[in-house]
């Protein structure tokens, strides 16, 4: 089947052409409710292409690869979502413990989900974790910062063993199942920059990663990136790297309009939709909103609309269909 218009378009833009009509992607998408009201099993690849569809949507998302890295930890909030509490890694051993997944059976379900979403005229990605923020959930960020400066040995191995791992998963799982794009998820910047100085950020991650995304490279397949936070010190980094596109451009710590005249034309700027400003504003102020953003990101042509974050049900459903149905009908004056 021919690819939709938003999917083709969200594949030229990470081919590097530039698209004046903004296509729609949330790579967090969380309203859980909402999509059970709408379209039952959140789980189901079939429900999941009818909520692309009916949203315009232009990527569907396969999953998240889990490497078996993870020591966060979860509490349960008063409105009864989960919120991050903090990590439990403290030393290379509990890494080294960890056994490699066996993704067989996820392989085989993916393979069958990608042929299945494409012959719906969409694309696909599957999400990676990152070293930095990775290892930085599972100790706590408190600990983390503190290992860094007192032990930075223990840092760059745990950084080595995430990263190891990944290379490991894009060469058995990704190049099994051939999804359009990897997304790493990899926050590491907070509303200043960089969580770190920005030369040991460097230091830490640049090789390991540039490692990583060449075994991408091999297979032809773009990755684009996550983070929250300001992101004038990321963009350079991920250029260099060869990343398509970076994800999130939060609005509360970025000036969308310098994004996109500082690096518009070396990468692919996404989101920017605060999610707080969604739950609370009114029908019309969301629409002048969402314009603004799209007549601002794809000055350029590189920009994708998004949410700057999750989307969750505390947003009202008419809220999120404002904003939706605002970036369906854009056009660029």
């Amino acid at each position: 089947m021919t690819l939709s218009k938003e999917s083709r378009a969200f594949l030229d833009l990470l081919m590097g052409k530039r698209v004046y009509k903004p296509p729609f992607w949330e790579p967090w998408f969380a309203m859980i409710e909402f999509f059970r009201r709408h379209y039952g099993d959140p789980e189901k690849i079939e429900n999941k292409i009818r909520m692309a569809h009916d949203l315009g949507m232009a990527a569907v998302n396969l999953g998240f690869i889990d490497i078996n890295a993870s020591f966060r930890r979860d509490e349960l909030t008063s409105v009864g979502s989960n919120r991050y509490a903090g990590g439990s890694l403290t030393s290379l051993k509990q890494l080294e413990e960890r056994e490699l997944p066996d993704w067989s059976l996820l392989i085989q379900r993916w393979k069958s989900d990608q042929k299945i979403i494409r012959e719906a005229g969409l694309i696909s990605w599957i999400t990676l974790p990152w070293c930095f923020h990775a290892i930085a959930t599972s100790m706590g960020h408190k600990n983390f910062f503190i290992k860094i400066y007192r032990d930075p040995e223990f840092i760059e191995k745990a950084f080595d063993w995430i990263e190891e791992r990944n290379r490991q998963a894009i060469d058995t799982v990704i190049r099994e199942v051939k999804p359009d794009f990897v997304l790493f998820d990899g926050d590491c910047a907070d509303k200043h920059g960089l969580m770190i100085n920005p030369k040991l950020f460097r230091s830490l991650v640049y090789e390991r990663t540039k490692e990583t995304v060449s075994h991408l490279k091999h297979l032809g397949i773009p990755y684009a990136f996550h983070t929250d936070g300001k992101l004038d010190d990321v963009i350079p980094i991920l250029v260099e790297l060869g990343f398509s596109m970076v994800h999130g451009c939060e609005k509360n710590a970025n000036n969308l309009e310098h994004l996109v005249n500082r690096f518009g034309d070396e990468i692919v700027l996404s989101g920017n939709m605060d999610v707080v400003f969604l739950s609370t504003a009114s029908p019309e102020e969301i629409r002048r909103e969402t314009e603004l953003m799209l007549r601002v990101g794809c000055l350029k042509g590189k920009f994708i609309a998004a949410c700057n974050t999750s989307p969750q049900d505390y947003i009202p459903e008419e809220n999120y269909l404002v904003m939706v149905e605002t970036i369906k009908t854009f056009k660029r004056q």
